[in-house]
């Protein structure tokens, strides 16, 4: 009867993992601890009025779970899935989570179709080249392009040898209006290239109001150029530009980065460079980012840094609206030395 008892047990147990055979959870947690150091101006106040602020801070990450999988169909075809959310460990703002990417697709000799919430392609062209993602330093400082993921989203994705491939377009990015009209689409694709240490991505974005709000019609390219070697060195380059066509403001950005590994340890630093023009007086300007940072792996899935990156925004994209009247503030510059561990299931 014991017997009986166990294999029925063991039996249990093993139903729900069969059932979920094609099914992966996952997730990434990822906590700092440190010192940042803020400096910020009142837009439209007097020379010298800046104020600093320094404190210690415990800060969570982009930390984040999902499931993702595919279930095959009886025409050979497989149904793709993935609901990926975000999660605050610290416990600071919201503890609701947050939704990231979460889709539903088909994948075939045809390649793979998505709807749903999704990264936009040309953000998924330079996206691994970020050493730094995640933290205080990462790349989507500079390089707006990395900060890109939209809602309403129909993506296709393909890879023909070691090209890839990716177009997207996202109906009503910002919502309806009062009588159910879409107030904005975006247009957006990516094609890479990898092969042995090298790899380049392309990627570009159109975005088009509808609304009749000043931004009008923005459009960026990003381009990604990177080399790895064997040994886990490697060394990034990333550029963008993107003009406003409305108000012809322009953004160019560069951004180089690079790793040395030795052993469990990894240097790594970065410099970034984001400069914009045609705006007003008080939005034109340069913003800068440096970083320093050193890995250590305890395992093949968790390791602990130590980085410190100084982002200062000399003006910068500031908010130039007619608001501020001189009370708002605007972050010239942060400062952050962390701690932080990392690790993934």
């Amino acid at each position: 009867m014991k017997k009986l008892l166990a294999i029925a047990v063991a039996a249990a147990l093993v139903a729900p993992a069969a059932a979920m055979a094609d099914t992966t959870l996952y997730g990434k947690l990822h906590a700092s601890v440190g010192a940042v150091k803020t400096t910020s101006t009142a837009i439209g106040g007097a020379a010298g009025s800046a104020t600093t602020t320094s404190r210690n801070v415990v800060e969570s990450h982009a930390s984040r779970f999902g499931i993702k999988g595919a279930t095959a169909l009886d025409n050979g075809m497989e149904a793709t899935y993935g609901l990926e959310y975000g999660i605050n460990l610290d416990g600071d703002v919201s503890r609701t989570p947050s939704a990231r990417n979460t889709f539903v697709g088909l994948k075939g000799n045809f390649g793979e179709v998505r709807v749903g919430r999704h990264d936009t392609p040309a953000k998924l062209a330079t996206a691994g080249q970020d050493v730094f993602a995640d933290t205080y330093a990462d790349m989507g400082n500079i390089i707006s392009s990395d900060n890109d993921r939209v809602d309403n989203a129909v993506a296709y994705i393909n890879k023909f040898g070691p090209v890839g491939f990716a177009a997207a377009h996202s109906t009503s990015i910002d919502g309806d209006d009062a009588d159910d009209v879409n107030k904005g689409n975006a247009n957006t694709f990516m094609v890479n290239y990898g092969t042995g240490p090298w790899y380049a991505g392309l990627g570009h974005t159109a975005i088009q109001n509808n609304d009749g709000v000043p931004t009008g019609s923005n459009k960026k390219t990003n381009l990604g150029l990177g080399y790895k070697a064997e040994a886990g060195h490697q060394v990034n380059l990333v550029m963008e530009n993107g003009k406003n066509a409305s108000s012809n403001e322009k953004d160019k950005a560069a951004l180089i980065n690079g790793v040395y590994k030795m052993g469990n340890v990894s240097l790594k630093a970065q410099y970034g460079e984001r400069k914009h023009s045609g705006g007003a007086a008080a939005t034109n300007g340069k913003e800068k980012l440096t970083t320093l940072g050193a890995d250590y792996s305890l395992g093949k899935k968790t390791s602990v840094y130590l980085i410190h990156s100084d982002n200062k925004n000399m003006a910068a994209l500031a908010d130039s609206s007619s608001a501020n009247t001189g009370t708002t503030a605007r972050t010239d510059r942060v400062k952050a030395t962390a701690i932080g561990l990392v690790t993934e299931f």
